[in-house]
């Protein structure tokens, strides 16, 4: 049993499952009200890891001992370990939701509510609420699409919350709303409720125990018998209702509505498609109506995305779409595939993954009618979410419902659905050909991810011929809101801050991306260059004619405890090695003191084997993953390495990914603090603080490439805005309008003084990017 008592007041937590759509939002919830959060989960792919990074959320395999409660997700059950290690040790254990209502219990809830359509319904709400001016705090079930905004925010200036509350495990008893808001009412989760009146009766309870007002749709007879007789106001949405409604115009990806009741006279613009997207809408408009007053943003929806997994477009190119959404009712199946019906023609060929056995079981014949809107379904073996295997409730169950009906098809394993996916796709006499890869579970990554991987490969293969046709080929097979530019500034993103623009520059989401990026430059003889921070880069002034490649979004920035007892770190590319320092130090790891100050990534520290104080980065490296040129992903040990001083010859031309590194030792992270303080302190005596590319040279053997140049009496010498630092001789500083001209200048000036003088040839150890310093020196 999960013990039952508060919260303590040490704020310390340890999350169970904290990868998860559930776990995670309420872990960055936590750390903003200023919780020490740390948790652990399996999927360490998962797409929530770069906010519980960008939070502070520590993965640790173990809770600490003093950790004052460990939460977790429905589907960690006794028997898990860790779940078993936490009882045995006696620590308080609660559900996700029993701890979401605790941390909820003072503020003014917004509750999102019903059997489908509250992470959606919920992230609009929240986005609504901010554009009409009130910055409520919000918990969703799910992430937004794209990475600009969290899954979770915890607000400093108001007591307005808004989250789902989830009926499917019972905790939904443990919430006092403000306001409920429910989207909808269909029996489902029999494995809890025994029957339809016991799931009714547990809605009912909760509008009960709400304080201002519940919000219905007009249309839900069910919903308006549950909310009957309640001792505050009930309001009905839709067509009809108190805050009424109806569609003017509805076209691919935008609905025009006009609204009348307690909305007012007026017509809105929503960027939404789709009857239940719209309602969605609705709900979160006068929810966000009632609690201003009246007031809606100019932009109604604000600043929302959409939702990851809700009708994502994984792939449009040519005459194949593949879309992916997390659907797992009948009803919702329904709504989803007549919506896709409605907004593309040609083939619809579905891919459905059941959601537990119990549901399944329950709805396998609504499942068959829903499925049978398409063109052809492919069944999956269902997804359990951790529920025991129940007699009647696999997807066999499904087609035995329905025997007529033979577009519904069962396939056992992952690679015989592949297969047919690809012929599908190979047949050309079809025509446009929709996809859709619909289900809660697994789904996204098991089938979607590996079919829409192995489009996009065949799609980069056919871009052959110029660079006009590589723009073309690469918009229209990464996904649409991919980071994909032309005629790009880049110079001015060097610490240099000089120099032309790139022909293409990209800002990959993840290694999918990236990898469709790399095969379609080498087929279209684009080439391809890594941008990082842009330290150490000087940028020629005409610019660079190929690719230039960021590792800038937050999954190349993600950094973990790994191994076993968790001795060492992964962290991605794009980590700003700053940020390496300091979760090094959080976590009491020495030995990466030394990168302090160094302005740069770790994947350009260990293209160049970047080093400091005496230490180089291969020093702490214990293997680096890494894609090859044409795509190829690996992850090799440190003995395949050779790395020299300020170079990694078998990273030339490959692409880091992430890498693990190892701690010297385990101290005080006080301690660690104060090394780099120290560092820090040195740096800033030392080494000049106008924009620079770190050192201009590399140190030949026996002497210093700095101490060479001052000795020539160099320091302060200038070509146009550049100029040899006063205070460091082997820092070449852009002053002004310095150009990539006046610092290449100046640098091949110094380079021939040196050689002229004292016969040593200094290599330079700024990389040239549009030119090449053999031409230049």
């Amino acid at each position: 049993m999960d013990a039952p008592s508060a919260v303590s007041e040490k704020k310390s937590a340890w999350l169970l499952g904290v990868c998860g759509m559930g776990v995670g939002p309420l872990a960055v919830y936590m750390r903003g009200e200023g919780w020490d959060v740390s948790g652990w989960d399996d999927a360490a792919d998962s797409p929530m890891l770069p906010f519980l990074e960008k939070a502070g959320v520590r993965l640790t395999p173990k809770p600490d001992a003093g950790v004052s409660v460990v939460g977790r997700s429905s589907a960690v059950k006794p028997g898990n370990p860790l779940y078993d290690f936490a009882a045995a040790n006696g620590m308080r254990l609660v559900r996700r939701g029993e701890l979401l209502a605790e941390r909820l219990a003072g503020k003014k809830l917004v509750a999102v509510c019903g059997s489908h359509g509250k992470t959606t319904t919920s992230g609009m709400l929240a986005q609504a609420l901010a554009a009409a001016g009130t910055d409520a705090g919000y918990v969703l079930g799910g992430l937004y699409r794209g990475a600009a905004l969290p899954p979770a925010h915890f607000s400093e200036n108001s007591d307005w919350v808004v989250a789902e509350v989830d009926e499917s495990d019972g905790t939904i008893s443990r919430f006092s709303p403000e306001i409920a808001v429910a989207v909808n009412l269909d029996w489902d989760h029999p494995d809890y409720y025994r029957s339809e009146a016991d799931l009714e009766k547990t809605f009912r309870e909760l509008f009960l125990r709400t304080r201002r007002a519940v919000f219905v749709p007009a249309e839900s007879e069910r919903l308006a018998r549950v909310s009957r007789g309640l001792g505050v106001p009930v309001f009905s949405v839709g067509p009809g209702g108190d805050y009424a409604f109806r569609v003017l115009r509805a076209c691919a990806g935008e609905t025009t509505v006009e609204t009348s009741g307690k909305f007012g006279a007026g017509t809105l613009t929503l960027p939404v498609a789709g009857r239940f997207n719209v309602m969605n809408a609705m709900f979160a408009l006068a929810a966000t109506s009632f609690i201003g007053g009246g007031k809606i943003g100019a932009a109604p929806l604000g600043a929302f995305p959409g939702m990851r997994r809700r009708q994502d477009v994984l792939f449009d190119a040519g005459r194949l779409k593949v879309v992916a959404d997390y659907a797992h009712h009948p009803t919702e199946i329904s709504a989803l595939l007549r919506v896709l019906r409605e907004t593309r023609g040609g083939r619809l060929v579905v891919v459905f993954q059941p959601h537990r056995y119990s549901r399944t079981r329950q709805y396998a014949a609504e499942f068959a009618r829903a499925l049978e809107i398409a063109d052809e379904a492919l069944l999956m073996p269902v997804y359990s979410a951790g529920e025991a295997r129940a007699a009647g409730g696999d997807s066999a169950e499904i087609l035995s419902a329905v025997p007529a009906a033979p577009r519904i098809r069962l396939y056992g394993d992952v690679p015989a659905l592949l297969s047919r996916l690809r012929e599908i796709a190979a047949d050309a006499e079809a025509g446009e050909t929709l996809f859709a890869f619909v289900g809660a579970g697994d789904i996204d990554r098991i089938a979607a991810a590996p079919f829409v991987r192995e489009l996009r490969l065949a799609a980069a293969a056919r871009l052959r011929g110029n660079a006009d046709g590589f723009a073309a080929g690469m918009k229209a097979l990464l996904p649409p809101n991919a980071i994909f530019r032309e005629n790009e500034p880049v110079g001015k993103l060097t610490t240099l801050g000089v120099g032309g623009n790139a022909r293409f520059c990209a800002e990959p989401a993840d290694a999918g991306e990236l990898e469709a990026l790399l095969r379609g430059a080498a087929a279209s003889g684009v080439p391809v260059f890594a941008l990082g921070r842009g330290s150490n880069l000087l940028v020629a002034d005409e610019g660079f004619s190929g690719l230039a490649i960021r590792f800038s979004q937050p999954f190349w920035r993600v950094v973990r405890r790994a191994g076993a007892a968790g001795e060492f770190i992964r962290a991605g590319a794009g980590t700003r090695l700053k940020e390496l320092c300091a979760f090094a130090a959080r976590e009491g790891l020495g030995g990466f003191e030394f990168l302090e100050g160094i302005p740069g990534t770790l994947g350009g520290a260990l293209r160049m084997n970047a080093g400091a104080m005496g230490e180089e980065i291969f020093g702490r490296v214990v293997s680096v993953e890494l894609m090859t040129p044409d795509g190829e992903r690996r992850e090799l040990p440190r003995e395949r390495f050779s790395p020299v001083y300020r170079d990694c010859p078998e990273l030339r031309g490959a692409f880091v990914l992430s890498a693990v590194l190892a701690a010297r030792e385990r101290i005080a992270p006080e301690e660690i603090r104060a090394k780099i303080a120290a560092f820090a302190e040195r740096r800033r005596r030392a080494q000049p603080q106008e924009r620079s590319a770190g050192c201009a040279f590399r140190n030949p053997p026996g002497t210093s490439a700095g101490k060479l140049i001052d000795e020539l009496g160099l320091k302060g010498a200038r070509e146009g805005g550049a100029e040899v630092s006063e205070k460091h001789a082997n820092f070449v500083v852009a002053r002004g309008n310095a150009t990539a001209a006046d610092v290449a200048a100046l640098v091949r000036r110094v380079r021939r003084a040196v050689f002229e003088a004292r016969g040593v040839l200094l290599e330079p150890e700024i990389v040239p990017l549009g030119f090449s310093w053999g031409k230049e020196l």
